[in-house]
Protein backbone atom coordinates (compact mmCIF):
# COMPACT_ATOMS: atom_id res chain seq x y z
CA UNK A 1 0.00 0.00 0.00
CA UNK A 2 2.87 2.35 0.88
CA UNK A 3 4.49 1.74 -2.53
CA UNK A 4 1.17 2.41 -4.29
CA UNK A 5 0.75 5.68 -2.41
CA UNK A 6 4.34 6.76 -3.15
CA UNK A 7 3.94 5.85 -6.83
CA UNK A 8 0.71 7.84 -7.10
CA UNK A 9 2.30 10.82 -5.38
CA UNK A 10 5.32 10.66 -7.68
CA UNK A 11 3.14 10.51 -10.82
CA UNK A 12 1.06 13.44 -9.57
CA UNK A 13 4.19 15.52 -8.96
CA UNK A 14 5.61 14.64 -12.38
CA UNK A 15 2.34 15.60 -14.10
CA UNK A 16 2.29 18.89 -12.19
CA UNK A 17 5.87 19.68 -13.20
CA UNK A 18 5.13 18.89 -16.86
CA UNK A 19 2.09 21.17 -16.95
CA UNK A 20 4.01 23.93 -15.13
CA UNK A 21 6.83 23.61 -17.67
CA UNK A 22 4.34 23.93 -20.55
CA UNK A 23 2.84 27.03 -18.94
CA UNK A 24 6.24 28.63 -18.42
CA UNK A 25 7.68 27.68 -21.81
CA UNK A 26 4.77 27.60 -24.29
CA UNK A 27 5.28 25.97 -27.67
CA UNK A 28 4.95 27.54 -31.08
CA UNK A 29 1.36 27.76 -32.30
CA UNK A 30 0.00 28.04 -35.83
CA UNK A 31 -3.42 29.57 -36.35
CA UNK A 32 -5.63 30.97 -39.05
CA UNK A 33 -7.00 34.45 -38.39
CA UNK A 34 -10.80 34.35 -38.17
CA UNK A 35 -11.08 37.83 -39.66
CA UNK A 36 -9.09 37.61 -42.89
CA UNK A 37 -7.88 34.00 -43.17
CA UNK A 38 -4.20 34.88 -42.91
CA UNK A 39 -1.89 32.36 -41.28
CA UNK A 40 0.06 33.21 -38.16
CA UNK A 41 2.92 31.51 -36.37
CA UNK A 42 3.17 32.58 -32.73
CA UNK A 43 5.81 31.90 -30.11
CA UNK A 44 4.78 33.48 -26.81
CA UNK A 45 7.59 35.11 -24.81
CA UNK A 46 9.99 32.85 -22.93
CA UNK A 47 13.25 33.50 -21.12
CA UNK A 48 16.05 34.80 -23.32
CA UNK A 49 18.69 34.70 -20.58
CA UNK A 50 21.31 31.96 -20.46
CA UNK A 51 22.18 32.53 -16.79
CA UNK A 52 20.85 34.12 -13.62
CA UNK A 53 23.63 36.74 -13.76
CA UNK A 54 22.21 38.27 -16.96
CA UNK A 55 19.28 40.59 -17.49
CA UNK A 56 16.12 38.57 -17.04
CA UNK A 57 14.57 39.35 -20.42
CA UNK A 58 11.91 37.55 -22.38
CA UNK A 59 11.49 37.17 -26.12
CA UNK A 60 8.56 36.01 -28.23
CA UNK A 61 7.97 36.24 -31.96
CA UNK A 62 5.13 36.25 -34.47
CA UNK A 63 4.97 35.92 -38.25
CA UNK A 64 1.89 36.62 -40.36
CA UNK A 65 1.27 35.69 -43.99
CA UNK A 66 -0.10 39.23 -44.60
CA UNK A 67 3.40 40.62 -43.96
CA UNK A 68 5.65 37.70 -44.95
CA UNK A 69 8.91 39.68 -44.91
CA UNK A 70 8.53 40.86 -41.28
CA UNK A 71 8.74 39.08 -37.94
CA UNK A 72 7.26 40.82 -34.93
CA UNK A 73 9.26 40.36 -31.72
CA UNK A 74 7.77 40.77 -28.27
CA UNK A 75 10.58 41.76 -25.88
CA UNK A 76 10.12 41.97 -22.15
CA UNK A 77 11.84 43.06 -18.97
CA UNK A 78 10.95 42.01 -15.45
CA UNK A 79 8.72 44.35 -13.46
CA UNK A 80 6.83 47.48 -14.39
CA UNK A 81 9.03 49.58 -16.67
CA UNK A 82 8.84 51.30 -20.05
CA UNK A 83 10.48 49.20 -22.75
CA UNK A 84 11.75 51.63 -25.38
CA UNK A 85 14.13 49.69 -27.61
CA UNK A 86 15.41 46.30 -28.72
CA UNK A 87 18.82 45.58 -30.22
CA UNK A 88 20.77 42.44 -31.06
CA UNK A 89 24.47 41.71 -31.45
CA UNK A 90 24.51 38.57 -33.59
CA UNK A 91 28.02 37.18 -33.88
CA UNK A 92 29.34 40.75 -34.11
CA UNK A 93 26.66 42.05 -36.50
CA UNK A 94 24.16 44.52 -35.08
CA UNK A 95 20.39 44.43 -35.66
CA UNK A 96 18.19 47.25 -34.36
CA UNK A 97 14.52 46.29 -34.18
CA UNK A 98 11.93 48.89 -35.16
CA UNK A 99 9.08 49.84 -32.82
CA UNK A 100 5.84 48.10 -33.83
CA UNK A 101 3.66 49.32 -30.96
CA UNK A 102 3.33 52.71 -29.32
CA UNK A 103 2.98 51.46 -25.77
CA UNK A 104 4.53 49.06 -23.30
CA UNK A 105 2.20 46.40 -21.91
CA UNK A 106 2.64 46.27 -18.14
CA UNK A 107 2.42 43.32 -15.79
CA UNK A 108 4.83 40.97 -14.05
CA UNK A 109 6.76 41.42 -17.31
CA UNK A 110 6.68 44.68 -19.19
CA UNK A 111 6.61 43.89 -22.91
CA UNK A 112 6.62 45.80 -26.15
CA UNK A 113 6.36 44.72 -29.75
CA UNK A 114 9.12 45.38 -32.27
CA UNK A 115 9.71 44.31 -35.87
CA UNK A 116 12.67 42.99 -37.83
CA UNK A 117 13.01 41.81 -41.39
CA UNK A 118 12.65 38.09 -42.01
CA UNK A 119 16.34 38.03 -43.04
CA UNK A 120 17.39 39.63 -39.75
CA UNK A 121 15.16 37.22 -37.82
CA UNK A 122 16.83 34.26 -39.55
CA UNK A 123 20.22 35.70 -38.59
CA UNK A 124 19.08 36.03 -34.95
CA UNK A 125 17.52 32.55 -34.88
CA UNK A 126 20.63 30.88 -36.27
CA UNK A 127 23.24 33.02 -34.51
CA UNK A 128 26.00 31.30 -32.55
CA UNK A 129 26.20 33.99 -29.85
CA UNK A 130 23.35 36.49 -29.69
CA UNK A 131 23.33 39.35 -27.18
CA UNK A 132 19.87 40.89 -26.77
CA UNK A 133 19.64 44.40 -25.34
CA UNK A 134 16.27 45.47 -23.97
CA UNK A 135 16.33 49.25 -23.56
CA UNK A 136 14.26 50.99 -20.91
CA UNK A 137 13.96 54.72 -20.15
CA UNK A 138 17.19 55.13 -18.16
CA UNK A 139 18.78 51.68 -18.26
CA UNK A 140 19.08 48.52 -20.30
CA UNK A 141 19.42 44.80 -19.66
CA UNK A 142 21.43 42.36 -21.75
CA UNK A 143 20.78 38.65 -22.03
CA UNK A 144 22.34 36.08 -24.32
CA UNK A 145 21.29 33.03 -26.28
CA UNK A 146 22.31 31.27 -29.50
CA UNK A 147 23.38 27.93 -30.89
CA UNK A 148 26.63 28.04 -28.88
CA UNK A 149 25.08 29.49 -25.70
CA UNK A 150 23.45 27.04 -23.30
CA UNK A 151 20.68 27.72 -20.84
CA UNK A 152 18.31 30.15 -22.57
CA UNK A 153 14.81 28.70 -23.07
CA UNK A 154 14.37 30.70 -26.28
CA UNK A 155 17.08 28.54 -27.91
CA UNK A 156 14.68 25.59 -28.01
CA UNK A 157 11.86 27.68 -29.54
CA UNK A 158 13.54 28.83 -32.75
CA UNK A 159 13.72 25.41 -34.52
CA UNK A 160 9.98 24.68 -34.29
CA UNK A 161 9.10 28.24 -35.31
CA UNK A 162 11.40 28.00 -38.33
CA UNK A 163 9.99 24.56 -39.20
CA UNK A 164 6.43 25.94 -39.20
CA UNK A 165 7.54 28.96 -41.23
CA UNK A 166 9.11 26.69 -43.83
CA UNK A 167 5.96 24.53 -44.05
CA UNK A 168 3.68 27.51 -44.58
CA UNK A 169 5.90 29.34 -47.05
CA UNK A 170 6.60 26.16 -49.08
CA UNK A 171 2.85 25.38 -49.19
CA UNK A 172 2.13 28.98 -50.18
CA UNK A 173 4.70 28.85 -53.00
CA UNK A 174 3.12 25.62 -54.35
CA UNK A 175 -0.32 27.25 -54.60
CA UNK A 176 0.95 30.29 -56.51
Amino acid sequence: MKNLLMGTLLLTLMAGCASMNDALTPDTQVRVDDFDGSKEIIQKPVSAASSMSEGWNTLGFRWNSKAPDIVFMNAGAEGITNVTGLEFNVDGDFVIAQEASHLTKYGQWSTRQFAVSLDDFMKIAKGKVVKMKVVMIDEYAVSSFGTEVNGAVVNSKFPKFLEQLKKITVASNKTQ
